[in-house]
């Protein structure tokens, strides 16, 4: 029975009960979980509590409903997306990284995407470094692992360096991945900048990404490709933190 005098929330101690039980493996992949009404009479609280529980450890991506059959803990197979060569012009890709990280995941990976001319808003003057409504090529990404959805991206290239090249169109480019692109048109890419950070889903992209429609907490990446201090290429990328892990390997100096 839930402990009311512990000052948690009753459907916080149900969801960290189960939550617990899912991470040391006690429910393996595919169990079902009690009943709502075993739930109730376990715990002692309203239907209520419980389906309140079961949000809380469905938006964690611990588990997954099915109408009329209950709830069922999901399987977990992430995409790793490791840095190990990722951003290297002497590892020149034949596929695109996310296809290669979906392999080295034992996943097929796939991708839809489109492109298209844009102004520059404030924000992306500031990271690219140019005139607000410059004109950009935009591009948006969504990313699938054996027919599933795993991250989106869009990503923003001046068309004052690309504009009338062979890489203008990223996805129609003879080179895979931007430094490789960028290396045709003699602008040598020498530093990648990421930044990663938290934050609740948009609305867009808990659509894209076929997310429940509750409140759910993404991965955010900013990316830009730096030649020099000039950037030539800036991507906001987004996944649940469920269906992608970051490996990153830093060299130390000896």
């Amino acid at each position: 029975m839930a402990t009311r005098w512990s000052g948690t929330p009753a459907y916080l101690q149900i969801a960290a009960d189960y939550r617990g039980k899912i991470l040391d493996g006690s429910l393996a992949p595919g169990a079902k979980l009690p009943s709502e009404s075993r739930l109730m009479s376990d715990y002692g609280v309203s239907r209520m509590v419980v389906k309140m529980a079961l949000n809380v450890l469905r938006n964690e991506g611990l588990i997954l409903g099915h109408q009329g059959k209950g709830s069922f803990v999901k399987e977990s197979r992430r995409v790793v997306r490791d840095s190990t060569g990722r951003y290297s012009r002497h590892k020149p890709h034949s596929s695109s990284p996310f296809t290669n990280d979906a392999a080295q995941s034992s996943q097929r990976g796939d991708r839809e995407y489109a492109s298209k001319k844009v102004p520059a808003t404030e924000d992306l003057a500031v990271r690219l470094g140019i005139e607000p409504d410059a004109e950009l090529m935009q591009t948006d990404y969504r990313y699938f692992a054996d027919g599933a959805v795993i991250q989106v991206a869009r990503s923003w290239e001046p068309l004052a360096i690309t504009g009338g090249t062979s890489i203008e169109l990223p996805e129609e480019s003879p080179a895979v991945g931007v430094i490789a692109r960028m290396d045709l048109i003699d602008q040598r890419v020498d530093e990648v900048v990421e930044r990663v950070h938290a934050r609740p889903a948009r609305p867009d992209e808990t659509e894209r990404l076929e997310l429940p429609a509750q409140s759910v907490y993404v991965l955010a990446i900013e990316r830009t490709h730096y030649v020099g201090d000039q950037p030539v290429e800036t991507c906001d990328i987004t996944f649940p933190g469920d269906r992608y892990e970051l490996t990153y390997r830093i060299p130390v100096d000896s």
